[in-house]
This record gives C-alpha cells, sequence and structure tokens, in this order.
C-alpha cells in the first residue's frame, strides 16, 4: 500500500495518506480542515535517481572505519 503525500487546497496543509488501492475511489479529506479539495504531491523520496557507476553503490564512496 503506498502512501502519498497531499497539499490541501482550502487551508495548505500538508498531509500523508495511505493509500489502500489505486483502484479506490475513496475521497481523502484534509485532516486539519476537512476539505476534500486536495492536491497530490510530487514526492522526491520515490524518484528513481542516476546509476552511481558499474557496479557501485552509495556505500562504496565512504570512509573505511576508523581511518
Amino acid at each position: 500500500m503506498p502512501l502519498f503525500e497531499y497539499v490541501c487546497v482550502h487551508c495548505g496543509a500538508s498531509f500523508e495518506y495511505l493509500v489502500r488501492s489505486s483502484a479506490s475511489k475513496e475521497e481523502i479529506a484534509c485532516p486539519k480542515c476537512a476539505s476534500v479539495e486536495v492536491s497530490k504531491k510530487f514526492s522526491t523520496f520515490g524518484v528513481k535517481g542516476g546509476s552511481v557507476g558499474a557496479g557501485a553503490s552509495a556505500g562504496d564512496n565512504c570512509s573505511p572505519a576508523g581511518g
């Protein structure tokens, strides 16, 4: 079940909502003002980045412990 970020159009509050199904037509309401006028925010967490290098991972750039 994906977690999406929303912003309320009415009051401007940002919040997260756990969507049970992509086919679900349930209304998402702002927890602050109860408005259903919400907009999905673009989340950088879900963006796939480019590769670090052939066979390398982000952890390979770290210094060895104690060194």
